[in-house]
Formats: C-alpha cells, sequence, structure tokens
C-alpha cells in the first residue's frame, strides 16, 4: 500500500500584538525558509496574524478576500505548497478565530475555533467569549489529496470536539495553538490515539501582551508518539519533519 511522505515545516515565531504589517513580512520570510528546506506544508500557530485584541473592528480581516489570505494564497501558488495559518476573521458583523487553509490554487478549506476559552480577568484581551462568535466544529476536508481535519487550542479539553474529530476519520490533523506554555508531550497522546492520526501542533514564541510564550511545537504519530519536538525556551524556530501518513 502507498504511504506518502510529506515535508512539513512547522513555524514558532514572535508575532507582535496588533503588528499586522510586521507579522505579515515575518510570516512571508518564514514561507520562503520553509519551501529552501523543501517543505511541502507549511503551518503557523493560532492568531498569527494580529494576535489577540481588542481592535477587531480595524484588525480582522475577510476570508478569502483578506489581504493576509490573498498574500499567502500567491505565495502557496508561487511556491507550489500549502500554508495553514490563523487569524481573527470578520463575516458581515461576526469574529471568529480561524485557521485558514490555502494552496496553488487558492483557498482550501477554513476552520473556526467552537469551544471558546472564558477568561473572565481577559487579561491580554484572551476572554474570546467576549470578543468572538463560535464556529460549527471539526469538519472534514482535502488537502493535497489526504484527508484532514482542524481544531485550535482550548477546543482540544472539549471531549465532544475529539469524537467528532475522530468520527471523520481523518489522515491527519492540524492543532494550532497561541499559549503561554503547551502542556507536556504526552498530554497530547490520548488524543492522537483516539483520532489514530498524526497531529500537528503549533505554538507562538514572544510576550502576547503580559504573556510570555515558550513555543513546543511538536508532531505526534497516530499512536501517540512524539516524532518532531521544537524548543520550548521561547526561541524562533522552523521544525522540518518528513510526515509519513
Amino acid at each position: 500500500m502507498f504511504m506518502p511522505t510529506i515535508r512539513i515545516a512547522l513555524v514558532q515565531f514572535d508575532a507582535v500584538p496588533e503588528a499586522v504589517e510586521d507579522n505579515r513580512r515575518k510570516m512571508c520570510d518564514w514561507v520562503i525558509a520553509a519551501v529552501r528546506s523543501g517543505a511541502r506544508w507549511i503551518m503557523f500557530h493560532e492568531g498569527a496574524v494580529c494576535d489577540y485584541t481588542s481592535r477587531l473592528a480595524e484588525l480582522a480581516e475577510p476570508v478569502p478576500e483578506g489581504p493576509t489570505t490573498q498574500l499567502m494564497a500567491g505565495l502557496a501558488a508561487q511556491h507550489d505548497c500549502f500554508i495553514s495559518f490563523g487569524l481573527s476573521e470578520s463575516d458581515a458583523d461576526r469574529y471568529f478565530i480561524t485557521q485558514a487553509f490555502v494552496g496553488p490554487r487558492g483557498l482550501v478549506h477554513r476552520y473556526r475555533k467552537t469551544w471558546l476559552w472564558h477568561d473572565p480577568p481577559d487579561d491580554g484581551c484572551r476572554d474570546e467569549w467576549l470578543r468572538y462568535d463560535p464556529g460549527a466544529g471539526p469538519e472534514l476536508f482535502e488537502i493535497d489529496g489526504l484527508r484532514a481535519t482542524c481544531f485550535i487550542c482550548a477546543d482540544g479539553a472539549a471531549a465532544r470536539c475529539i469524537d467528532r474529530a475522530a468520527a471523520l476519520n481523518p489522515q491527519v490533523v492540524f492543532y494550532p495553538n497561541n499559549r503561554a506554555a503547551l502542556p507536556t508531550a504526552d498530554a497530547f497522546t490520548a488524543t492522537a490515539e483516539k483520532i489514530a492520526a498524526p497531529v500537528l501542533i503549533t505554538n507562538r514564541t514572544g510576550a502576547s501582551w503580559q504573556h510570555q510564550c515558550n513555543g513546543g511545537c511538536l508532531i505526534l504519530s497516530a499512536t501517540g508518539d512524539v516524532i518532531a519536538q521544537a524548543n520550548r525556551d521561547g526561541k524562533e524556530e522552523l521544525l522540518i519533519h518528513d510526515l509519513q501518513l
């Protein structure tokens, strides 16, 4: 049986809150670096474009016609790759925490975070209930000819989310995060085992308002074993791995 191998690039970088233009430039640089390393799939963390903000009316973007999606889609077409990135999405009078997926032919999929994080102190604008609308939960989509699904950060703590993802029978799971510190790798073992698919996990570095984030991107096998991991020291890193699916 043919088992494809995809070179994955997980990007662990410092996305400065509300510095959208600078973050886009950094993302372009990371994409070029990943492509030069032979990566076919390139994945950024949750909220990579503007991080958390109270200025959603100004900084949220529509998908796919917004500037970041158009920029990333152009890079994907130019370099024949697939790029996944997080942003605050605007849709009429609603706002979503969205992970967009683009490829050589444009938008592939967008996932809207569903189990929103509730943080009553709202430190660093992180009470998602105050500002965002929930999505509809994980869906199956095709990327590069393979079955995939996605959920974001706090979604992964909801048993209902994992049950729904497992029922989709994906070949790979995209799991972007935006946390000060990811749990230890073994905390994700049960998730990978239940879904029975490799899980690609990203997290940011740098300061998200008063929160200092330490990275820790990792890839888990379908049996929950760690097969690649970036540093947890808060350093920017491009994690490259040849993933057999």
